[in-house]
């Protein structure tokens, strides 16, 4: 049993680190932060965990009732906008002291959307849902959901200490950080393009 459990924790590792919507997400909000860049990890992993097992839940609970094409349409829409909303975010939002400040429920709530609406976390979910006891299932969604908070975590600490340890100028840091809001509100917008 533990076995699966572990299994959850790297796919929920992998899936973290694998989509180019979390970096761009988490991006603006590491770079140059001088302390604290793990919590913005951990409040965004939180909520994309919490998101995930409520689209799992909903998954087991409505796989036999509903067109799975419609539901990931409008997933992937949702998702475009929450991209949009974090670049825009990311390209608004002040630097300096004011980014040194303690994550917000924002950082969650975005996180949570894309819990929530992530098309491939679910297929990552996916055979364990149908396949396994329930026992098994909430082995691995409850690994998967650890798995991917403690690696953005990770990854909002390690974009932190990389732009420090680079000594990112603070007109570099703002280059990179309007670049990676720049990048996120692109792809939020192809994915919602994509989805109609």
């Amino acid at each position: 049993m533990p076995l699966i459990a572990l299994a959850g924790v790297g796919s929920g590792a992998l899936h973290a680190l694998a989509g180019p919507d979390h970096l761009l997400s988490l991006a603006p909000l590491s770079v140059g932060r001088r302390q604290g860049a793990w919590r913005v990890g951990l409040m965004w992993g939180l909520g994309h965990g919490l998101g995930t097992l409520l689209a799992a839940g909903a998954l087991l609970v409505l796989l036999s009732a509903v067109h799975l094409e419609f539901v990931d349409r409008w997933a992937e829409r949702v998702a475009g906008l929450a991209l949009l909303g974090m670049g825009v975010w990311g390209l608004t939002r002040r630097q300096g002291a004011e980014a040194e400040a303690q994550p917000t429920r924002g950082v969650a709530a975005v996180g949570l959307v894309h819990g929530l609406t992530g098309a491939s976390a679910l297929l990552l979910l996916l055979p364990v849902t149908v396949s396994g006891t329930a026992v098994e299932q909430a082995l691995f969604l409850g690994g998967f959901s650890v798995g991917s908070t403690l690696a953005m975590s990770a990854l909002t600490a390690g974009i932190a200490a990389v732009s420090r340890a680079r000594r990112l100028s603070a007109k570099v840091a703002t280059h990179v950080t309007r670049g990676a809001s720049s990048l996120s509100i692109l792809l939020g917008g192809v994915w919602m393009a994509g989805s109609f």
